[in-house]
């Protein structure tokens, strides 16, 4: 059984152990997220080649050693080598950090799910290791339904704060947040109030047109 969390990646350290395209997908979702990213492997494809010259990663051309994991808050191992995966995961467990091993869901403490990414609204899926197409079908499945709800998601962020700051009381601040999320998704046409008048954002979301609720 899983239990889904999300981490403040721009502040984890994450090792890739392997350099080869199954390696170079996780390190596109993890660049994507914010991570900081170290890669071990005598060899790595152009793709990760590319990242190395840019600074996007760092890199060490070399066989993984038992060590390696100590430092990182996230190991990935990628490689096609039965022998060096069970060892970075064997490490890295009793490091106590979490691992991904690629197709070896008996060898992972953490699994990779299909990301759905609209800033700052993240959604994950995930199938529990036993069908990742079906993840990744079901993301975008999802992605359709959810268009413009990034928007809607940041302009929320401020009408909470603008809450928090102007009543104390449980009861009234949930009473808003529903009225909010009753309003339904505002129209890329509306653009919500400028100032932090509660009143102005009030009179905003009951002018949404019926339809969009």
């Amino acid at each position: 059984m899983y239990f889904p969390l999300y981490f403040k990646a721009d502040i984890l350290n994450c090792l890739v152990i392997g350099g080869g395209e199954v390696a170079l997908r996780k390190i596109e979702v993890l660049l994507k997220a914010g991570f900081k990213v170290l890669v071990i492997s005598p060899r790595i494809v152009p793709e990760i080649s590319d990242f190395v010259e840019d600074g996007s990663i760092a890199y060490l051309q070399r066989k993984y050693k038992y060590g390696d994991c100590m430092g990182n808050q996230l190991v990935i191992s990628a490689t096609n080598d039965t022998e060096v995966n069970t060892q970075v995961s064997e490490e890295a467990r009793a490091l106590g950090i979490p691992v991904n091993v690629v197709d070896a869901p008996e060898l992972c403490s953490v699994i990779f799910p299909a990301i759905l990414r609209d800033e700052p609204l993240v959604m994950a899926v995930s199938t529990g290791g036993q069908a990742p197409f079906m993840a990744a079908e079901l993301r975008n499945r999802l992605r359709k339904s959810i268009e413009g709800w990034g928007r809607w998601v940041r302009i929320a962020g401020r009408f909470r704060k603008l809450v928090r700051d102007s009543t104390d009381e449980a009861k009234e601040r949930r009473k808003l947040h529903e009225k909010f999320i009753a309003a339904g998704v505002p129209p890329s046409d509306m653009a919500p109030p400028e100032d932090a008048d509660l009143d102005k954002w009030i009179s905003w979301l009951e002018s949404f047109p019926n339809e969009n609720t």
